[in-house]
């Protein structure tokens, strides 16, 4: 398969590697369709994140179901998903709360190293009924991939803000993960949501 490969040297190359076997019984191979380019996938980039061997990067992927492990229970060979970009085991107390980031063994992101990255033909992914989730009939591929991410955090980050109704919100920063925060405030019922930002496109974007 191929996948998009950062260098030490912050080189970006498409690598030609092997396809992802099932990473066990409860476990998937995804078929991806689309993937997103993170913010935080540029931080390899621009050498925020220091590499010590190529990494195959990205976290933000839709696709086809192509194989299931024998436990998978949820999902079948064909269906449309999205990836969650934060895996957990998907059978702990913490994975119980719906939460993969409260993992008790610990959370993994897709195309951090431990896991193979999303930008790429091919993404493996562990406990497959807890990280992937199928995507209804008319919502096209570009929405949903805003989905395992980018609006992910956003209401997660509404959610922690413990909005009263008829509140008044500020959101600073409106890229994409603004975006979806703000709109998550409003659906959690702030009346008044203001946007703090220098770029212009992105003001008027939440206006």
């Amino acid at each position: 398969m191929r996948a998009v490969v950062i260098d030490p040297d912050a080189t970006v190359r498409v690598d030609t590697r092997p396809d992802p076997a099932l990473p066990g019984p409860d476990g998937a191979v995804v078929e991806v369709t689309a993937s997103g380019i993170c913010g935080s996938d540029l931080h390899f980039l621009e050498g925020h994140y220091p590499l010590a061997e190529p990494v195959s990067v990205g976290h933000e992927a839709v696709g086809v179901v192509a194989e299931i492990g024998s436990d998978v229970r949820q999902f079948r060979v064909g269906d449309r998903v999205l990836v969650s970009s934060v895996a957990g085991c998907g059978h702990c107390a913490g994975c119980r709360t719906a939460d993969p980031g409260r993992c008790v063994s610990g959370p993994q992101i897709f195309g951090s190293g431990l896991l193979g990255g999303a930008q790429a033909d091919l993404l493996a992914v562990p406990a497959a009924d807890f990280q992937l989730l199928r995507i209804p009939e008319g919502i096209d591929t570009e929405a949903a991939l805003l989905l395992t991410d980018n609006l992910a955090t956003g209401w997660a980050a509404a959610k922690r803000a413990d909005i009263p109704l008829g509140g008044t919100v500020a959101i600073i920063g409106a890229g994409a993960v603004g975006q979806c925060a703000l709109r998550s405030a409003l659906l959690l019922g702030a009346a008044t949501v203001l946007v703090v930002d220098p770029v212009a496109a992105r003001r008027d974007r939440g206006a």
